[in-house]
């Protein structure tokens, strides 16, 4: 028996935004604009492309297009992965359109969104508006430092996050900036490596800072950097380009003596320390780099090693 052509055969499309006042859904075919806070994330919500295409051989396939105007203008989108999220600037509509194997093409109505200062509800974006949502911040020991891995629920306007150290927890320094994802509602996942051999307590926490140079401070975070009885010494970065840092780390407190010199055996920076006059811990940046190579030597007690430093300058 051959299948019967729904000739009325639609796919439905809706949009839905999630604010700190609740989630709230739009049904496309309102030939007027919804407002929404400008640069949120839209979940676009689409029916079935099968069944749309039934007793039409099936989908070729389905795909999203998106406009400025709701006439011809047109244009095929990929929303964001995972949740299909689009967001506004400026006033857009949006359709979900469906190709059939028998070469019909089915499209949604369209779904017009405004950007706004004003919710569609009538709240203030200032008051409702997500903002970064920290779900988790934690450090551990790794062979190179403190590796520091932290995780958002949701991002409004970041531009990033400003990490900051301490062994103290109270004074603190900027030791990197990472990058945010700006506007997502989707989770987010960061990564950061501290390299440095410091032993003990080490303290840190984020500065998140939005685009608008607003920013906020997490918690601070404790993490034991497990010391080395053999002492220990990382230089980084390497290969270098503008400046080099090495840490030695020496908890015995035993005689020791860092020296850096170039091919042509010039030195460039030395420094000894007599027992129990030793730091436990030394760090040292070697800048205004001229050489395509650099020899690091160390003492540590009666424990010498020897690195090879490059210049990619």
């Amino acid at each position: 028996m051959a299948t019967s052509l729904d000739l009325s055969a639609q796919v439905d499309l809706t949009g839905s935004v999630s604010y700190a006042n609740g989630t709230f859904v739009y049904d496309a075919g309102n030939s007027s604009a919804y407002r929404v806070c400008s640069g949120v994330p839209i979940s676009l919500n689409a029916g079935s492309a099968a069944a749309a295409c039934a007793g039409r051989g099936g989908v070729a396939r389905s795909f999203y297009v998106t406009g400025s105007t709701g006439g011809g203008d047109q244009t095929e989108i990929t929303p964001d992965q995972p949740g299909n999220t689009v967001r506004v600037i400026f006033p857009s509509y949006f359709r979900f359109c469906v190709r059939c194997n028998n070469g019909d093409m089915i499209e949604s109505e369209p779904i017009f969104f405004n950007p706004s200062p004003r919710t569609e509800e009538g709240a203030q974006c200032a008051d409702v508006i997500l903002p970064v949502e920290l779900s988790s911040f934690k450090g551990s020991n790794a062979d190179a430092g403190i590796a520091l891995e932290w995780t958002t629920d949701s991002e409004v306007n970041n531009e990033g996050f400003e990490i900051e150290f301490s062994v103290d927890a109270r004074s603190f320094e900027s030791v990197a900036f990472v990058t945010g994802n700006g506007t997502t509602n989707q989770t987010q996942s960061y990564e950061f490596m501290h390299k440095t051999n410091r032993p003990g307590s080490l303290y840190y926490r984020l500065k998140q800072m939005d685009f608008d140079g607003a920013f906020e401070y997490s918690d601070v975070i404790e993490v034991m950097r497990e010391e080395s009885n053999n002492g220990n010494i990382v230089i980084f970065p390497n290969p270098a380009k503008e400046a080099f840092t090495i840490n030695v780390s020496n908890p015995e407190r035993l005689n020791a003596s860092v020296k850096v010199s170039d091919l042509l055996g010039r030195t460039i920076f030395e420094a000894s320390f007599q027992a129990g006059d030793a730091p436990d811990f030394f760090e040292k940046e070697i800048s205004s780099l001229t050489q395509q190579m650099y020899i690091v030597t160390t003492r540590i007690g009666t424990k010498v090693s020897s690195h090879q430093v490059a210049n990619l300058n």
